[in-house]
């Protein structure tokens, strides 16, 4: 018995939706591998210590295993120094090839391991939906808005994200290839939205307030607030490695006491800093001209503008937060999730407010 078309769609969109939903859980995973410290837990890759799944104890790993990884990963980063070489970047070569921390070995942590282990494999189930979203795009061409030409363009996006994650490995969390790797997973996720859109599956209401281009510059401003607070994170390891924070006590526990010295970082951190009180005023003000246009706002709470002023006022309370107690593990992890949130919801809206698809490609 063949589907009909409602049913082939309400399916594609249900796998779309899983798809999406796996690419955001990696910033929570990736978020929690940051801030434990547990990028390096496995040090090889697709493996976990040459094996499949992490072991329970040092026990069961060679004696000469650091030594045995230790050389892996300096085969890898020399190939990759070789390619920096080639595209003319020299001296981000030779700092690579000079970095101690990649040359030192790393020892098994049972706990570490396994949280980096757990992200990888969520990293393998977003592979899966997205392979399955995009089989079922190429089978139900022209009985469905498939957009499988997005979808194609997410699993490259996925698929090279997962190489440069194994390149964040070996380079034991290399400064701005981090960043990249941030990057690319937002883009992944864009793509599966843009994609999953074209099927008919944002609708928000309220949207007038704004045009189309206005919700996009939003994004983009928003987004790229993003991207350098994954910048701005990296300052702060090189900071903490400087022994340039000012700091009273332990900071590398759950709950850090002490403050950041934000006046060490550069200015993409202060835009970083201030730019959400810029989105929230202007939110507000949004509102309070919806108001007056409609009358008393009712249901504000499903409101696109309540909803990113609300993401942006919790978004300044953990920073503050990171300043205040310097960067503490739990708030790094909700940190990166509500920034993942917003930005992912400001997208969605984005795409609900009637613009064209072309005008997105």
């Amino acid at each position: 018995m063949l589907l009909s078309n409602d049913k082939i769609l309400n399916i594609y969109r249900r796998m779309g939706f899983f798809t999406c939903s796996s690419v955001f859980l990696l910033f929570f995973f990736g978020g929690l591998v940051r801030a434990t410290g547990s990028g390096m837990g496995c040090p090889d890759w697709p493996k976990c210590f040459g094996l499949w799944a992490p072991p329970t104890c040092e026990c069961k790993l060679p004696g000469n295993y650091q030594q045995i990884f230790l050389q892996k990963r300096l085969q890898k980063v020399e190939r990759f120094a070789k390619v920096l070489t080639a595209l003319g970047m020299e001296e981000s070569a030779g700092k690579l090839r000079s970095d101690r921390s990649i040359q030192e070995p790393e020892a098994f942590h049972p706990v570490k391991a396994w949280i980096e282990y757990i992200n990888r494999l969520f990293g393998v189930l977003s592979g899966l939906f997205a392979v399955v979203y995009f089989g079922m795009a190429i089978m139900f061409r022209g009985r469905i808005d498939s957009g499988k030409g997005w979808g194609l363009v997410g699993l490259f996006l996925l698929l090279l994200n997962g190489w440069l994650g194994s390149l964040v490995v070996a380079t034991n969390l290399l400064p701005g290839v981090v960043t990249l790797h941030f990057l690319l997973s937002f883009l992944c996720l864009f793509a599966y939205m843009v994609s999953l859109h074209k099927a008919g599956s944002f609708r928000f209401e309220g949207l007038s307030v704004l045009s189309g281009k206005q919700w996009f510059y939003l994004w983009l401003s928003v987004f790229f607030v993003v991207i350098i607070g994954a910048w701005s994170r990296e300052q702060v390891d090189s900071l903490r490695m400087a022994d340039k924070l000012y700091v009273d006590g332990d900071v590398t526990g759950f709950l850090g006491w002490g403050m950041l010295d934000v006046f060490a970082m550069d200015g993409l951190f202060a835009l970083h800093r201030y730019m959400p009180f810029v989105v929230l005023g202007w939110m507000i003000w949004l509102m309070r001209k919806q108001g007056s246009v409609v009358g008393p706002l009712k249901q504000s709470w499903r409101n696109p503008l309540m909803a990113i002023a609300m993401l942006c006022a919790l978004q300044i309370a953990l920073g503050v937060v990171h300043i205040w107690f310097v960067v503490p593990a739990w708030a790094q992890v909700a940190h990166v999730v509500v920034g993942s949130a917003l930005i992912t919801y400001i997208f969605a809206v984005y795409l609900a407010s009637g613009v064209k698809q072309s005008q997105i490609a």
